[in-house]
């Protein structure tokens, strides 16, 4: 039972055009199997037209080249973190405005922050 409920998960899951089930697999098996997701790029602002990319949450080393460029190059930040980031139809992404934002915006939501919780003791 379990297994027809992956199964039925991952036929409703549509991978981007380019990407196969090995390639999915394998970035999971690299990255983590929660850090890696399909994300739906908005092109126009009506939201009829869309890219789908595949993007990964940003590791730590990728966050520190982000951060050391932030405040002096901030096009150059944002070009570390798609280029490290957006795993499938990167040069599309990059040839658009709109997908590089977009792409952008989803990978910056994907940092891990978690909140702390303070105790006195």
């Amino acid at each position: 039972m379990a297994d027809n409920k992956k199964k039925s998960e991952a036929v409703k899951t549509k991978l981007p055009e380019g990407v196969s089930v090995e390639m999915m697999t394998a970035w999971k098996e690299r990255y983590g199997e929660k850090k890696v997701m399909v994300a739906s790029l908005p092109l126009d602002d009506d939201g009829e037209d869309f890219m789908e990319v595949v993007v990964r949450v940003p590791d730590r080393k990728t966050l520190g080249e982000f951060e050391k460029w932030i405040d002096k190059n901030p096009d150059k930040a944002k070009e570390v973190m798609i280029n490290a980031c957006v795993l499938s139809n990167k040069e599309a992404v990059k040839a658009s405005d709109d997908a590089f934002f977009a792409a952008f915006d989803a990978v910056a939501s994907l940092i891990p922050v978690r909140k702390a919780i303070l105790k006195n003791y």
